[in-house]
């Protein structure tokens, strides 16, 4: 989304994906009569300046119209999209886990291999996995919607009302003032909440904070629940266990563990593969030779070329790390100011696998903070008057204890490329190299039995009966949606340091390597260390000030103004490198990659099918069959459900026009009025116009991916 804002003085232009819009706020005033919109694209204030408000303020229904485009965008094109297109995907491996198995046992294939076989085939120690657990597939638990009145005492005598609502992919805050008719409801993903935090004070009261839900941007101090009276501890704990769940299971945490499995399941998947290759005498040499690779895809080859591994560690398992980092000055001057009475405070860092948790308490105060590492913005390293460490804020010790500091930096860092966007990224490029070679080690098995790709309609309708799956969009080899869905970047430095930082003799350099920016700044008596993952930068467009003759770059967490703010030319190369990196490192690249990988899931869905048929192979087996490939019990997961008559009882039609040059099996999108779906021509279709069925949203998993792929 870009947002541009200019006069005379000020011009500006925010680009920012829709995977980094953590808040959205429609703000409805004097009965729905003024609109305006909060968000992290323009955040406004607690004065109410800023935002996104059209005309003179009361274009209610362009708001709604803008909240609706957004809330589409960010459902389709950001994290929640991401979650579903994931569990979307482990569903379809599981049938893939069953296929291929079955496969094996139709050629005779033995697995695991001989000791011999497997080390002519595959890299020492290769490791072959039971059958049976890679049928399993992990499913996340559906929440049902929770609702809770959060309305403060003080707030009831002011007509007003609050209502937290648990949705199952996010929170949903609506404040109701009824003297001035004030309606705000705001709306975070769980994924994009970075800590639920419950915090208890004074042995009764207690409050809850959620992120942006509670500390919209642009507000300087957070604006926690606190329901009732102040006193309701055991409901806000039991609002913070409900709304930590969904944040675990719909959130970053949830999402590195299901990368990781889906690496996994693909590199196995190459592995059976191999094994039915070598079986009927196919070349297994991966990256396959040029002639292997004309014999399958004709001289002009595939669209992506195949590689080996990108990353050869691309996500870390952690042990827990527990660090002590209360400050000594903090504590006495608390003690003292208490009278004694809070007591000595506890201030701990637990360093779990999957998140961060912070634990503040005393006698007064008791708060406990969550944070997936793959919500951790930076890791930042302050060193102030040449002896106080500072690590993310915390000063452990009387001045912050030098070897504890730089501990806590390296494992904070570790955990947030190991464990974060970072590692999420690197999983999926790895996945989408083993998706592509398990693509290409299937095509060379159709080649060979005389299986065509794409199929005809009739093979189609004989494999699938009346219900046929739409095929992913093709390219011009078939091969992929989105070239170059994410890039590897060379190490760039540029030094920034504005005229005032020279002034106090101090130095700022900007470091982009691969996967994220680092700020160094020193003088004579301090030293600060960000480091900032381009899936967390924001918008980097340059800002125009002064008529345009001052110039600066701002990410979310740091600001770019190098010289006396006039350096036009390094602005905009700095601003340029941040955004590619940021489309080819980030977010961009992370939902792109996933699409990618959703495209060769089906198609290898698709192929399998057409090989099991071709083979007479029946499909899905029988008991007998599942009990001799996995073991006693084994259970069939069905991926593909076909839709209830309930779905299918309402049907609509409408009439489109098939592009020129397009031949029998061709596909094509289409707009119809449910949004974007793909469109086969049948065999024996000779006029320009057919007729086709309108799919709806919950018909297929397919809809977004049509949809970008023009």
């Amino acid at each position: 989304m870009v947002l541009h804002t200019g006069n005379c003085c000020f011009n500006q232009t925010q680009r920012r994906p829709y995977a980094q819009l953590d808040l959205l706020e429609e703000r409805m005033i004097c009965c729905n009569t003024c609109a305006a919109i909060n968000s992290d694209l323009a955040p406004m204030n607690e004065e109410g300046h800023g935002g996104i408000v059209p005309g003179c303020g009361c274009e209610a229904a362009k708001v709604q119209e803008i909240i609706r485009e957004l809330n589409l965008r960010k459902n389709g094109r950001g994290k929640v999209a991401q979650m579903r297109q994931q569990k979307f995907m482990l569903e379809m491996m599981g049938k893939l886990a069953v296929q291929v198995p079955v496969l094996m046992k139709h050629f005779s294939v033995t697995y695991p291999p001989p000791e011999s076989l497997a080390r002519r085939l595959f890299e020492p120690n290769a490791r072959f996995l039971p059958l049976k657990e890679l049928l399993a597939v992990d499913k996340p638990p559906d929440f049902p919607p929770m609702g809770y009145d959060v309305t403060c005492a003080c707030e009831r005598l002011l007509c007003t009302s609050r209502l937290l609502q648990l949705e199952p992919d996010e929170a949903v805050l609506t404040h109701k003032q009824s003297i001035t008719g004030t309606v705000v409801t705001t709306r975070v993903p769980y994924a994009n909440i970075e800590s639920v935090q419950a915090t208890h004070e004074c042995g009764c009261c207690a409050v809850l904070q959620a992120g942006e839900l509670t500390h919209p941007p642009g507000m300087p101090q957070a604006q926690p629940l606190v329901p009732g009276c102040g006193c309701s501890g055991q409901l806000v704990e039991q609002m913070r266990a409900e709304f930590q769940a969904r944040v675990d299971a719909r959130g970053n945490r949830r999402q590195i563990q299901q990368l990781e499995d889906m690496m996994k399941r693909f590199k196995d998947l190459a592995v059976q593969l191999t094994l039915v290759q070598e079986k009927v005498g196919l070349d297994v040499a991966y990256p396959p030779s040029q002639e292997t690779m004309a014999s399958i895809y004709g001289q002009q080859g595939p669209e992506i070329m195949p590689i080996t591994a990108v990353h050869a560690e691309p996500s870390v398992t952690f042990q827990t790390k527990e660090f002590n980092v209360r400050n000594e000055i903090n504590n006495a001057l608390t003690m003292l100011s208490s009278c004694g009475l809070a007591g000595c405070t506890t201030h701990k860092v637990v360093l779990e696998p999957e998140q961060m948790v912070e634990t503040f308490s005393n006698n007064c105060t008791n708060s406990v903070e969550r944070k997936p590492y793959a919500n951790l913005t930076s890791v930042d390293e302050v060193l102030v008057c040449c002896c106080c460490r500072l690590v993310n804020g915390w000063l452990p010790g009387v001045c912050g204890d030098q070897g504890m500091v730089q501990e806590i930096a390296e494992e904070l860092q570790g955990r947030k490329v190991g464990r974060g966007n970072i590692a999420q990224l690197r999983n999926q490029e790895n996945s989408m190299v083993k998706a592509l070679e398990s693509d290409i080690r299937v095509d060379s098995l159709m080649k060979k039995q005389g299986v065509a790709y794409p199929p005809s309609q009739q093979t189609m309708q004989e494999v699938y009966g009346a219900q046929v799956p739409t095929l992913p969009p093709t390219g011009a080899a078939g091969q992929t949606m989105h070239l170059s869905a994410s890039e590897r970047m060379e190490t760039k430095e540029y030094e920034i340091t504005s005229c005032g930082q020279r002034m106090c003799c101090g130095k700022q350099n900007l470091v982009l390597n691969d996967e994220e920016a680092i700020y160094d700044f020193q003088n004579c008596c301090s030293k600060v260390r960000q480091r900032e993952p381009y899936a967390s930068l924001g918008s980097v467009e340059p800002v125009q000030n002064c008529g345009g003759l001052c110039v600066q770059v701002s990410t979310d967490q740091n600001e770019i103004c190098p010289g006396c703010g006039c350096e036009h030319a390094l602005v905009n190369e700095i601003s340029a490198e941040l955004q590619q990196r940021k489309v080819k490192r980030g977010n961009i690249a992370q939902i792109r990659q996933q699409e990618n990988l959703m495209v060769e899931i089906i198609k290898l869905g698709v192929k399998l099918d057409l090989l099991l048929n071709k083979e007479k192979i029946q499909y899905p087996p029988g008991q007998a069959v599942m009990d001799e490939i996995f073991g006693q019990g084994a259970q069939l997961i069905d991926a593909s459900a076909p839709p209830s008559e309930e779905r299918r009882s309402s049907r609509s039609f409408m009439n489109v026009t098939v592009p020129a040059g397009l031949r029998a099996g061709d596909t094509f999108p289409v707009t119809g009025p449910t949004g974007r779906f793909v469109v086969m021509v049948p065999e024996g279709h000779q006029s320009q116009v057919m007729q086709v069925e309108i799919p709806r949203h919950t018909e297929t998993e397919l809809a977004p991916l049509a949809a970008n792929a023009s």
